[in-house]
């Protein structure tokens, strides 16, 4: 058989999903039909590694346990800081003390949005982000369209289960794949905050872009500061923070009084937990050189869970609502850690089988336009999935073939394409549903938040995708760029 043939067999089970995710096919039937393509090709056709298979799927049952609940206690955590109120009394808090169009704009894009996904993720951001632009006076399409945007560290979402996933595929450590990323990631925070002033009020001037370059690159450089000095994990939350301090610190300079009052205190305590107990089992794993099961502590799991429970007895959560939170919290579980689970199972699938060698080598005949296309793939994923694990779990194992065929370090192209795929996701039709139906009823059409601010279209999905996209693609063009100069 020709390569080329064996690189078209390979590509069967990627292409079947693509296709059904494009036709809208429930992403878990979906991922199941690429499954069981990629089985039958390893057992018959590809068939020079299927005795690897079994023993492989094993030694990955760890990995997939712990994106898992990762995922759920995401979830978990996310609703019980919704129905306890705390997220509206931080949303409030921020609210206060936000200045003018483009110094809200930037706040939420660079630091609440990232901060509240990195945390929780699975569109938390968005939830947390868009009532607080509409509460700020900006139009009903604005706020959708910026709550989007701030979707701009989507690889560190929930702690990073799509960068764990990504890394993991390639043989890399999280840490690595994170700290890889870290760097194209600065392209997408750069240029959100550049697109997100250019569509408020008073912000197409020199002063106004220029601020959205130092504020993009304040949350880029503290993403990339905490993957160099602590690790993945937490990255994307402390990144957020300090571009949350940023801002709040901006304002405090030119006259508003900045507090923190008892009730934002409390609200605070879970994310205070989740961070500080990461960040300190990070360097106790570290120093006393822990493995094994030792160095389970240090997992996001394992604080997303201890975050969860301090939430629901700090925060006063009864015994009703947890009830009700757990029937909610196994419900949204399901629908969300399932597919996740079966795209992660093709990834593997077709690692252990063989099938990502053949793609690499077809790639490899295209030269420099494959650089120039892998982010491409990526986002391609992370727009059909709408989640980094997803698009990392169908795409990273071939994309690594790739790289390896051109003679570029896996690890830095699988970084781009995971930054990609994190980007993508906010143009996904699931994001776009959750921010159009995050907009609160009453908000206008028009921008309330500048004279002159002309009118905007009326909300809806199509115009919203839009306008995402429109930047997305942008951005996606530069990865490929980096790809091409500095890979």
């Amino acid at each position: 058989m020709t390569w080329a043939a064996e690189a078209a067999l390979a590509a069967l089970p990627l292409l079947v999903v693509s296709v059904l995710l494009a036709l809208r096919v429930p992403a878990l039937r979906a991922a199941t039909a690429g499954i069981v393509l990629a089985g039958l090709l390893v057992l018959t056709v590809l068939d020079e590694r299927a005795e690897e298979v079994l023993p492989g799927l094993v030694a990955w049952l760890p990995t997939a346990v712990e994106v898992l609940v990762i995922i759920v206690a995401g979830i978990a955590l996310a609703r019980v800081l919704g129905v306890s109120g705390a997220q509206d009394v931080l949303a409030g808090w921020l609210g206060r003390l936000t200045g003018g169009p483009v110094a809200t704009a930037l706040l939420v894009v660079h630091g609440v949005t990232p901060f509240a996904e990195s945390v929780t993720g699975f569109g938390v951001g968005v939830l947390v982000g868009v009532p607080l632009l509409a509460a700020a006076g900006f139009s009903a399409h604005r706020s959708a369209v910026l709550g989007l945007l701030g979707l701009c560290a989507v690889p560190w979402g929930a702690l990073g289960p799509g960068t764990i996933v990504a890394g993991r595929l390639v043989g890399e450590s999280a840490d690595a794949m994170g700290l890889a990323t870290a760097w194209p990631n600065l392209v997408v925070t750069v240029g959100v905050g550049v697109a997100a002033v250019l569509m408020v009020p008073g912000g197409r001037t020199p002063g106004a872009v220029l601020a959205g370059v130092a504020s993009g690159l304040v949350l880029g450089a503290g993403i990339l500061g905490s993957s160099v000095l602590v690790g993945m994990a937490p990255s994307g939350a402390l990144g957020g923070l300090l571009a949350v301090l940023a801002h709040l610190a901006w304002r405090r300079a030119h006259g508003t009084t900045v507090t923190l009052p008892r009730e934002v205190r409390r609200a605070l305590v879970p994310y205070t937990v989740l961070l500080v107990g990461i960040l300190l089992s990070t360097v106790a794993v570290s120093v006393l050189d822990l493995s094994g099961a030792g160095a389970v502590l240090a997992s996001p799991a394992v604080w997303l869970v201890v975050a969860g429970v301090v939430a629901v007895r700090r925060l006063d959560v009864d015994g009703a609502a947890a009830r009700g939170l757990v029937h909610e919290v196994a419900h949204l579980g399901r629908q969300t850690a399932l597919p996740t689970a079966a795209f992660l199972l093709l990834g593997v699938l077709m690692v252990l089988g063989g099938l990502t060698e053949p793609l690499g080598r077809a790639v490899e005949a295209t030269g420099s336009l494959g650089l120039f296309l892998g982010p491409a793939v990526g986002a391609f994923g992370g727009f059909l999935t709408g989640s980094g694990a997803g698009a990392n779990a169908m795409f990273a194992a071939a994309q690594g073939a790739v790289a390896e065929g051109l003679g570029v370090s896996v690890v830095a192209f699988v970084g781009v394409q995971n930054a990609a795929a994190g980007l993508l996701t906010m143009a996904s039709p699931a994001r776009v549903l959750l921010a159009v139906r995050s907009v609160p009823a009453g908000t206008g059409g028009v921008a309330g938040v500048g004279a002159g601010a002309g009118a905007d279209p009326p909300l809806s999905l199509h115009r919203v995708t839009r306008s995402v996209l429109a930047v997305d693609l942008v951005l996606v063009l530069a990865l490929g760029v980096w790809n091409v100069l500095l890979l």
